[in-house]
């Protein structure tokens, strides 16, 4: 076969193949083309997103502890662009309990963000990504809920009524419910 011809042989070979099974790629957003997906086809990604796209204060109790890692495919269904797939990325929290601070990462497996393709030819979908994973974010976190603790929280049981009722000097036991509400029990609508 003469070289004229091999060379953009090859070169369809190779980016059809780049294309179907992996884009690999390290970045600061998670652009997709959307003509590198073929209408019967999927295209598969996996990366990282290296930019600290958090936009997290100073005075925050979470702090990133890592960059966003993904794998997904990426394919157009009817006029939209579906992305399923695993994204990741580890954070650094501070346990409400005992004050330590402690790693954990947060997880979206299965993942699925749909998003209309409106005539675009790229759509960034790291705002999308950002957004998903901080609403997975737990409000109260323990440090035993870390990704290398194995021992519960030293604070564990601290907070339990009884236990700060003595540290007061008050009766730990529950006091009988108020007499001013019998009325209320007492009152029948029907």
């Amino acid at each position: 076969m003469p070289r004229s011809i091999l060379v953009p042989f090859l070169l369809v070979i190779l980016i059809r193949v780049t294309s179907f099974y992996d884009l690999k790629q390290e970045s600061k957003s998670m652009i997709i083309d959307i003509r590198a997906i073929s209408k019967s086809e999927s295209l598969f990604m996996s990366g990282e997103i290296s930019e600290d796209i958090w936009e997290f204060q100073d005075s925050d109790l979470i702090k990133p502890a890592g960059q966003l890692i993904y794998e997904a495919e990426a394919s157009v269904v009817s006029e939209e662009l579906l992305v399923r797939g695993d994204f990741s990325a580890k954070f650094t929290f501070e346990c409400t309990h005992c004050l330590v601070l402690f790693k954990k990462t947060i997880k979206l497996i299965n993942h699925s963000i749909l998003t209309p393709i409106e005539g675009k030819l790229t759509i960034d979908l790291t705002n999308a990504l950002r957004e998903d994973i901080l609403l997975a974010l737990p409000n109260f976190t323990k440090c035993d809920q870390g990704d290398e603790i194995t021992e519960p929280c030293p604070a564990s049981g601290d907070f339990i009524e009884s236990l700060n009722a003595q540290n007061n000097g008050e009766d730990p036991t529950n006091p009988l419910p108020s007499k001013q509400w019998e009325a209320l029990d007492k009152f029948n609508i029907d």
